[in-house]
């Protein structure tokens, strides 16, 4: 049965590429065009929509009420990184919030370049989307697991579930555990199960793939550029609407508490994603890096005032850098609702 998928795959290897090239292009002008939406403008068509976890319609009035308080938040952020890093709590941070009703922004460090890590996997999630916009069936099919690979032992953060070998899964639950449970192995089923290249199309459809130094032979990011994603997917202007909705979904029932989250009021629903990332520094051997990262959108006030949000952090101790990640996140939601005196 493998097989024959595989077979169908070739057969549309040219189709699926020109998909990715059109949607690429409409992508972008479809997120420009949000961007250089007039304020005061009525649009045609009402803010009206039954899916959760996506914008209800990007031709909806755009408001620039939030650029002081973003205004405000920037330089909060910035005196913030300062003092962790003056503490020692993180030697670098990046980070990047945009009020997805207004489209204002503010980044500090915005720019700085971060390993990817486990953020590798949305795009996983978001190719698995992208090939059942062309076969719906490809969701359904199943993959026996015969104990390989076991990449487990290989992050610090371990799933609250492990794949069983001997079990067939779907490529719709493997997407699920990738993204739920940071599941690497799950990952990597996917990542093998695919064409050829087709992660690498994916990334440059989404504008993250960075071009490495000559000695860096792993994925690279920044706050900005990675916050985009969650940005095309709220806009649906990559995936179809249903699929978006369903990535996002996904995302929303991440476990990883130890986070962004963590502060956060229970009731307010998050689709976020978590990475981390120990490794030698390639310009000092001798010189270990421990990233730990967050990004994803807030879905504040019932989802009246979503933003999405990127903090990427460099440090000594993961602990300390959870803790970052925590009373920053928090210190945003406050901003975005209103809360700054709390």
């Amino acid at each position: 049965m493998a097989s024959r998928w595989r077979e169908i795959f070739k057969r549309k290897h040219i189709f699926i590429g020109s998909i990715f090239i059109i949607g690429m292009f409409i992508g972008a002008l479809v997120d420009d065009a949000i961007e250089f939406t007039i304020p005061g403008v009525t649009a045609s068509t009402p803010c009206v929509s039954n899916l959760q976890f996506i914008k209800p319609n990007i031709n909806c009035d755009v408001s620039d009420q939030k650029a002081a308080s973003l205004s405000d938040l920037q330089d909060r952020l910035r005196v913030l990184t300062e003092g962790y890093k003056n503490i020692g709590k993180a030697k670098r941070i990046g980070i990047f919030v945009r009020d997805l009703t207004s489209n204002r922004f503010a980044g500090v460090n915005d720019n700085d370049v971060f390993y990817m890590a486990s953020f590798l996997k949305i795009p996983v999630l978001i190719g698995g989307y992208k090939l059942a916009e062309v076969e719906p069936r490809i969701l359904d099919q199943e993959i026996q697991y015969d104990g390989t690979p076991n990449l487990y032992d290989t992050q610090i953060i371990k799933p609250k579930e492990q794949l069983v070998a001997g079990t067939k899964y779907t490529i719709r639950e493997l997407m699920h555990r990738a993204i739920v449970y940071s599941d690497n192995t799950a990952a990597q089923l996917l990542f093998n199960y695919y064409p050829s290249e087709f992660i690498d199309r994916i990334l440059q459809a989404l504008g993250i793939q960075i071009t490495r130094p000559t000695n860096e032979n792993e994925n690279l990011i920044t706050a900005r550029t990675y916050a985009g994603v969650f940005r095309m997917l709220y806009n649906s202007s990559y995936l179809t609407e249903e699929y978006s909705n369903s990535a996002l979904k996904t995302l929303s029932q991440s476990t990883f508490s130890n986070g962004a989250t963590a502060k956060l009021p229970s009731s307010v629903v998050v689709a976020h994603k978590f990475a981390e990332r120990t490794g030698v520094d390639p310009q000092n051997p001798a010189q270990i890096i421990r990233q730990v990262h967050e990004c994803g959108i807030v879905y504040a006030k019932d989802g009246k005032e979503p933003y999405s949000f990127c903090i990427l952090t460099e440090g000594d101790d993961y602990t300390d850098l959870e803790e970052v990640l925590q009373d920053t996140s928090l210190d945003i939601y406050n901003a975005m609702v209103g809360n700054e005196g709390n």
